[in-house]
């Protein structure tokens, strides 16, 4: 008698996945990760990407003109959660970036005079 022939989905339950270290497909269903349900090919991801891309109505649109108060209430409430650094460390960072501000101009500084100079040395060549 022979066998039947292998499908895609028969060779992918006895070959280890990738990223799951070894596991089979069936070791990923049984921890219930592979309960979601599956895509039907690039039919339905293209109806999915299609849909995704859709323009919301104009309904949705005046919805969210009326929630501009809403965002700012809630703006508000986590700008009182920012930690706030304190007068010393806002001093303090202020001095590292103008330090770190100083010394990139001096790095550019340099290297535009080694090029000016060897554009100019270069330009005296060719005449």
């Amino acid at each position: 008698m022979a066998k039947p022939a292998k499908t895609k989905k028969n060779q992918a339950e006895e070959a280890p996945s990738k990223k799951g270290g070894g596991k089979t497909a069936e070791k990923v269903s049984a921890k219930g990760k592979a309960g979601k349900k599956e895509t039907g090919g690039l039919k339905a991801r293209l109806g999915k990407a299609q849909a995704s891309k859709a323009k919301p109505s104009k309904a949705v649109a005046g919805k969210d003109r009326r929630s501009a108060g809403k965002f700012l209430r809630e703006v508000r409430l986590e700008l009182t959660k920012v930690t706030w650094p304190s007068r010393e460390e806002l001093i303090q960072s202020t001095i590292v970036v103008l330090v770190a501000v100083v010394i990139a101009g001096v790095y550019i500084a340099f290297f535009d005079e080694i090029f000016s100079r060897l554009i100019k040395m270069l330009a005296g060549l060719g005449s």
